[in-house]
């Protein structure tokens, strides 16, 4: 994992890695290449009544071949 600072408008640069973001900045705010790597970032235990909007999320960016990733569920 790399923490960096960047606008969320140049994700583009970190094309198929999973960046963390933070919704109140809306900043990257840490690149990698998994999703296990960046976990402690984006997780909280579920005793903290934080609004989910103060949470940093994580994002998979798609390379410019690839279309928007959709999960579903089976």
């Amino acid at each position: 994992m790399k923490k960096v600072n960047v606008s969320s408008e140049k994700m583009g640069m970190f094309a198929g890695q999973w960046v963390v973001i933070d919704p109140k900045n809306d900043r990257i705010i840490a690149v990698a290449s998994s999703l296990k790597e960046i976990g402690p970032l984006v997780t909280r235990p579920a005793a903290n009544k934080n609004p989910a909007g103060t949470v940093p999320f994580s994002f998979l960016v798609p390379r410019k071949d690839e279309g928007p990733y959709i999960l579903w569920k089976n």
